[in-house]
């Protein structure tokens, strides 16, 4: 592996980290006991630029099969907290260990299709370059690639690759975003495993147009993990997107969604 230090980072990289160090922790004021975590871990580009380390879930799984995501799951009863979550699940899912990487900030929780409670935990891993993907190995049964972008691409991509939908979602409308190319020119491949025809699940129409070869064009980003990386860059580097980021009324404050998730979601009375 590369020497750690900051002569891998250019001065733009450098200021990115210190505001996303001195980035506040987030109120977090929903109430649940099933919490989840991603780990958005950065390292640095042949350019000193910062990148980060996404995944393409297995074909194989129930849930997200195919899509572009980055490590990350439900916390266990051992986790300490959802920085131990992070960096477990990114230690099982692409063997990225967890003294590898150091904390930078955590960022708002966000729900999920499935309306899980997700919480980002930004990291840097300082002995670590994007030439050392390869050091990285996905996990049979979970993840079918490990691959980098640069994180300033999510602000500013080009416009033939960058698209958007809006849909009606929890209590407002609500704009995804979803981003083309991406990884294309640094990736890691895992070696697919034969498998018998009742070994294989069914995968919706969306994750079956992931299964194509896209290692010459790159990955699809979209959904929650594009809009995660959207807030991240928005920190690190003090801008807005080259687009309309929201649709018009989407309600973004973390303290309403709470209240909206707590109120929807609490136990309610069976008398």
């Amino acid at each position: 592996m590369s020497q750690p230090g900051a002569k891998y980072l250019n001065e733009k990289s450098l200021k990115a980290l210190e505001l996303l160090r001195s980035h506040p922790y987030p109120v977090d004021n929903f109430h649940t006991s099933k919490r989840y975590a991603v780990l958005v871990a950065l390292i640095a580009n042949n350019d000193g630029d910062l990148e980060v380390i996404l995944t393409v879930r297995s074909t194989l799984l129930r849930t997200g099969a195919g899509d572009s995501a980055c490590p990350g799951g439900k916390m266990d009863l051992d986790d300490v907290d959802l920085i131990a979550t992070a960096k477990r699940e990114a230690w099982e899912e692409v063997r990225l260990p967890p003294s590898e990487s150091q904390l930078l900030t955590i960022s708002a929780p966000i729900l999920s299709r499935q309306m899980q409670l997700v919480t980002p935990i930004v990291v840097y891993c300082p002995n670590m370059t994007t030439a050392d993907i390869s050091s990285l190995c996905p996990n049979p049964g979970e993840v079918d690639a490990i691959f980098t972008t640069p994180l300033e691409y999510f602000l500013n991509p080009q416009p033939e690759l960058h698209s958007f939908i809006e849909m009606q979602w929890t209590h407002s409308l609500h704009r995804i975003h979803s981003f083309e190319g991406c990884g294309a020119s640094n990736h890691v491949i895992r070696e697919q495993e034969l498998t018998s025809k009742n070994d294989r699940r069914p995968t919706s129409s969306l994750a079956s147009s992931r299964k194509i070869d896209r290692t010459n064009v790159g990955w699809i980003v979209y959904g929650m993990t594009a809009n995660i990386l959207l807030e991240v860059g928005k920190i690190a580097y003090q801008r807005e997107p080259a687009f309309q980021m929201y649709a018009q009324g989407q309600i973004t404050d973390v303290g309403r969604n709470a209240e909206w998730f707590n109120d929807s979601f609490r136990p309610r009375s069976s008398l």
